[in-house]
């Protein structure tokens, strides 16, 4: 009995040894402020396209001015990450939690990218301010591209715009 106990806490101590080290390329930090309140992100991974984490939702008022800042770290110790590109935009969604994607030919209020090399701990970040007048739902993103990983890295939040302030 003794040895299936340590045996099973090996299995789970490795289990979760190797998703770290899966997960481990990146960090991203996504926090949007507006209307005196403000929602953070933090790293989730694709696939799927839409995560495994719940997005936070931010409430703000139309034309009200929104703030959006992101960092992203390469946290492996001993890696560069070459040509990666980094890709934030505000589109409009169908609804709050959408799984989907919305189409970026669609109703896009930003959409910034660069690509760069980034050394161990390096890091780059952009903070924007943006207004939107259109109540609804938006899908703010900021996602990572080839990192040359069998998976990306994004943070998400959902902007609820509602009428007029």
């Amino acid at each position: 009995m003794r040895v299936a106990i340590l045996s099973l806490i090996a299995m789970i101590v490795c289990q979760a040894m190797s998703a770290a080290a899966r997960a481990e390329h990146a960090r991203i930090e996504l926090v949007v402020a507006g209307g005196g309140e403000q929602a953070t992100a933090n790293v989730d991974q694709t696939p799927p396209e839409w995560g495994k984490n719940p997005r936070p939702v931010l409430r703000v008022k139309a034309n009200e001015p929104i703030q959006l800042r992101f960092l992203f770290t390469n946290v492996y110790p001993h890696k560069t990450l070459e040509n990666v590109v980094i890709h934030l935009f505000v589109v409009r969604q169908g609804k709050v939690g959408q799984k989907e994607l919305p189409d970026l030919k669609g109703d896009v209020v930003m959409e910034t990218a660069f690509d760069m090399d980034f050394k161990p701990g390096g890091k780059a970040g952009q903070r924007s301010r943006i207004r939107i007048s259109e109540p609804g739902a938006y899908l703010v993103r900021v996602e990572s591209r080839n990192t040359g990983s069998d998976h990306e890295h994004f943070a998400a939040i959902d902007l609820v715009v509602t009428g007029a302030p």
